[in-house]
């Protein structure tokens, strides 16, 4: 047993020097936009393989500062949008995004890489940004492994939950008292042909807040053979289905009633679709689309769209800014499994004059190996505010992009499963030949059965400069449960640049979690005079049934000045009824301030 040991201590010494090895030889390379920014942090930027069948996929994240808004857009091995979500009013501490593996219109999505852009807006003006890799691959049966019994069908079709808290915050520094009473509730229905969803949620803030009713939203929909009705508030209405993906539907942040018909007779699929938006007191929006396609969906495919949208220009006028679009695009069967698509789009804009875009795309899917190239042209005043034709470029490009996602089923030496990702596209604006240029790379491989790494390097260079980012992650299983993963982030951007550290072991057996993380970030600014800025932080986290205990300290300094920072957060949880939960917390401490502030917070909720 001793010799066994000690043989297996070798083997993982020689596997994190080598590790440590890899990784200093890509942070010799010039690489940067950092993945976790400013008062947004996310622990590890790679949530690893994903298998939806098994749940959704949970990416915990913590704010520093209270926030207005939290955007997440998830994007494809092409770089391409494929579903958009938004959640407002947002408390300053742990939260996590929850994402089933599925694109706008409720499809899942095939197996391959994807990205998680998260976007905040603090109310303090600030904003956030960070970058979460993530694999989709479904794990298939083992052959002669009988399948399970299905579970039994739920008793009610319907849910209705929610929770009603409330907190008080006393600033020390300022000596200010502020709090919040939040209430919301869900109503969720879904039977074979039906379902609806609605969400009610109220935050009044006191002293001498209006009641904020944001975060509500709801959506109802009916099926029928080959057709499908949907009316939304708040809700997205899902995308077309064409190759420059000519309406690319989101959540706005201002009231939006909308509603979304598809009908399919035989090999022709129709949808429609129409909203109206309305926020502040200049603002309104309205819009409508329509689409037809023929064809089967593994032979010839002819599609057509058209596009309206119409909004009060910011002048204060009673002027409207127009914009529309038509587009006819072809799909051809080559070779299975190879496919041309291409499509032609005209528009017209009453700020611009109108003008013409298209593009050509070739791409091969055979499961473990996909692969993308086409060219794109889209002239100088063709103007498509409401699509995301290809990395958020919508006018006055011409280029090439071609993108590569491929998955080895094998074992070389002690390298196992490698999988490599790249998407490079590489455009000129038509009026003055400037370059917008993106390469993404990654590599994701195993070794042994216990040790996974995930290398990335992002660069990027358009007319704000060149930027390069890189990635490198190790998480080595020690048991089935306690994992430790080592991240570092290197950003080299045209006047700034961050350098990222972060340990982070977890223990979770039956009731009990524990986590330690360290995180050390380094970052200089040509233009400050307090550059280069350094932190240091430990979080030491601990979760049984009824407890929850947090515990963090941080060191900062600059050129200037320093200052630790501490922050404690305990929790009490009580479960009635075996649905019914009450929670009471208390902490002390900012999470954002520089120096140790003296504020207090207590709340307590309910949870049904």
């Amino acid at each position: 047993m001793g010799a066994c040991r000690c043989e297996t201590s070798g083997l993982w010494s020689f596997r994190v020097i080598g590790v440590f090895v890899i990784l200093c030889g890509f942070l010799l390379c010039p690489v940067s936009q950092a993945r976790a920014q400013g008062d947004l942090r996310i622990p590890l930027n790679d949530a690893g393989i994903f298998n939806p069948g098994r749940g959704p996929l949970v990416v915990a994240y913590e704010l520093l500062k209270d926030a207005e808004d939290v955007s997440v857009r998830v994007r494809d091995f092409r770089g391409q949008v494929v579903r958009q979500y938004r959640f407002v009013e947002l408390l300053a501490g742990d939260h996590s995004f929850d994402w089933d593996g599925r694109d706008q219109n409720e499809e899942r999505l095939p197996d391959g890489n994807y990205e998680l852009l998260f976007e905040v807006r603090f109310k303090d003006g600030s904003r956030g940004l960070g970058l979460v890799t993530v694999r989709i691959a479904t794990v298939q049966q083992a052959p002669g492994v009988p399948a399970p019994e299905p579970l039994p069908p739920e008793k009610h079709n319907y849910k209705i939950s929610g929770s009603v808290s409330s907190f008080w915050r006393h600033d020390g520094e300022n000596h200010e008292d502020t709090g919040q009473v939040r209430m919301r509730t869900q109503f969720s229905y879904a039977d074979d042909n039906r379902r609806a969803d609605g969400v009610l949620s109220v935050i009044d803030t006191y002293p001498g807040g209006d009641a904020n009713y944001d975060a509500s939203q709801a959506f109802a929909e009916r099926r029928w053979g080959n057709g499908r009705i949907k009316g939304v508030f708040r809700e997205g209405l899902g995308s077309f289905d064409d190759p420059i993906k000519l309406f690319s539907d989101f959540k706005s942040e201002r009231k939006k009633f909308g509603f979304r018909v598809d009908q399919g007779l035989g090999a022709l699929q129709a949808t429609g679709l129409a909203y109206t938006t309305e926020g502040d007191v200049d603002t309104e929006e309205s819009g409508a689309a329509a689409r037809l396609r023929y064809g089967e969906e593994d032979s010839w495919q002819l599609g057509g769209g058209f596009t309206h949208r119409e909004d009060l220009l910011p002048d204060g006028s009673d002027d409207r800014y127009r914009n529309q679009a038509m587009a006819a695009d072809l799909r051809v069967p080559i070779l299975e499994p190879l496919t041309l698509s291409v499509e032609f789009i005209h528009t017209e804009d009453s700020e611009k004059s109108s003008d013409n875009g298209y593009t050509a795309i070739a791409a091969y899917d055979q499961g473990r190996l996909r692969l993308s190239a086409g060219y794109i042209d889209l002239g100088e005043d063709f103007a498509a505010d409401f699509a995301d034709p290809l990395h958020g470029v919508t006018s006055d490009a011409r280029g090439i992009e071609a993108s590569a996602d491929y998955s080895v089923p094998s074992t070389w030496r002690y390298v196992r499963n490698p999988i490599i990702t790249m998407r490079v596209f590489d455009l000129k604006r038509h009026n003055d030949d400037e370059t917008v240029r993106e390469i993404d790379t990654s590599l994701r491989f195993a070794i042994g059965e216990q040790d996974t790494f995930f290398l990335s390097w992002y660069g990027q260079e358009n007319e704000d400069g060149t930027t390069h980012t890189f990635l490198g992650t190790a998480t080595h299983q020690w048991n089935p449960w306690w994992a430790t993963s080592l991240q570092t982030n290197y950003i080299d951007a045209e006047d700034s640049g961050t350098l990222r550290f972060t340990l982070d072991t977890t223990y979770h057996r039956e009731e009990q979690t524990a986590r330690l993380a360290l995180e050390w970030i380094r970052r200089t600014i040509d233009a400050s005079v307090l550059s280069p800025y350094e932190e240091a932080s430990l979080r030491l986290d601990w979760d049984n049934t009824y407890w929850g205990v947090q515990v963090q300290t941080r060191y900062s300094e600059n050129e200037e000045d320093n200052g630790y920072n501490f922050f404690g957060r305990v929790e009490y949880r009580h479960e009635m009824l075996h649905r019914y939960q009450m929670v009471t917390y208390a902490s002390l401490g900012n999470r954002s301030a520089f120096d140790f502030e003296r504020q207090v917070e207590v709340g307590m909720g309910f949870r049904f």
